[in-house]
């Protein structure tokens, strides 16, 4: 059992758990739904997935997360193929903090 003195604060955890709400609700005004993966020791892994029949296009979504931000048209995407059909895009939000968005593919919700 940890006590006290075990429970330290990470900065960037504390960070992104501070943005969590605003992401997650932009992904869902476009369709999207929005699941936390990893630690967010380094960066935020979120899982997304097409949650409604007319869900907007994946690029649509991203750019949403993106407006979350000050400056969005600063922030750049790479996009990365993946084993299973799974694409990654990385978001470089501010220095080195990043969100990596895994998407698995399908149908026209991928297109560019």
């Amino acid at each position: 059992m940890k006590d006290r003195e075990a429970v330290v604060t990470n900065g960037r955890a504390v960070f992104y758990a501070a943005i969590w709400n605003d992401l997650r609700q932009a992904a869902m005004d476009k369709g999207w739904a929005l699941a936390l993966h990893g630690s967010l020791a380094s960066d935020m892994d979120i899982m997304a997935m097409a949650w409604v029949k007319d869900a907007e296009p994946v690029w649509e979504m991203i750019w949403a997360l993106k407006k979350c931000f000050d400056n969005p048209k600063a922030i750049d995407v790479n996009e990365t193929d993946m084993p299973n059909n799974r694409r990654v895009f990385t978001l470089s939000i501010w220095s080195d903090f990043y969100l990596d968005i895994n998407v698995i593919s399908c149908n026209r919700l991928n297109d560019k």
